[in-house]
């Protein structure tokens, strides 16, 4: 065979491979039930792709919504512990300011005094603070009224007495004092 012979069976290789391409390239010519079919395919494939986004959005916001309630549940279980420390705090401040200590040992009272302070510390290392009330307005949010007592020493609604201390996280009353407050005195009807 010459060089040329050789030649043209690759040249109608080459042709035939080129045919071939643009065969496979050509838009395929559906009938009308092919688009309709088509068609129906899309709208399918939209609707699982919403579906798909739609439980996708469920997911994150159940995670979202359980990992809120757990840190609800953890604030809640640690603020009932401190509760039960801040009872402690209370029994320990009325045994400490009781009359009958006078006859008691010294050493013995500054120890009941550190373990006090130590368990005040240990709340407010955990964020928890004790508030003041006496002299303030009385306010339903941070006071539970137990008593009131007429008087014109103070304004009506003033707490007069502190019965119980209050405490407060993160400017959130965690459990309301207990306040004796004023009213305003009855005046005589002898007109």
């Amino acid at each position: 065979m010459s060089e040329k012979e050789d030649k043209e069976p690759q040249n109608e290789s080459a042709e035939e491979q080129v045919a071939d391409f643009d065969a496979q390239n050509t838009p395929l010519d559906f009938t009308e039930g092919a688009n309709d079919e088509m068609a129906e395919a899309l709208r399918e494939k939209e609707q699982f792709k919403r579906l798909a986004q739609r439980a996708q959005a469920d997911l994150v916001n159940y995670r979202r919504r359980i990992e809120g309630e757990q840190e609800s549940s953890r604030l809640r279980n640690q603020q009932r512990i401190v509760l039960r420390f801040a009872d402690v705090i209370d029994q320990l401040d009325v045994a400490l300011s009781s009359d009958t200590l006078d006859n008691a040992d010294a050493g013995w009272l500054e120890g009941i005094s550190a373990i006090q302070k130590n368990f005040v510390n240990a709340l407010m290392a955990e964020g928890f603070e004790r508030f003041t009330s006496v002299g303030e307005t009385f306010d339903p949010r941070k006071h539970e009224a137990l008593l009131s007592i007429a008087t014109s020493e103070y304004e009506p609604d003033t707490v007069v007495t502190e019965l119980r201390p209050g405490y407060m996280r993160n400017d959130e009353v965690v459990r309301p004092a207990q306040v004796q407050i004023s009213t305003a005195p009855e005046e005589d009807g002898d007109e």
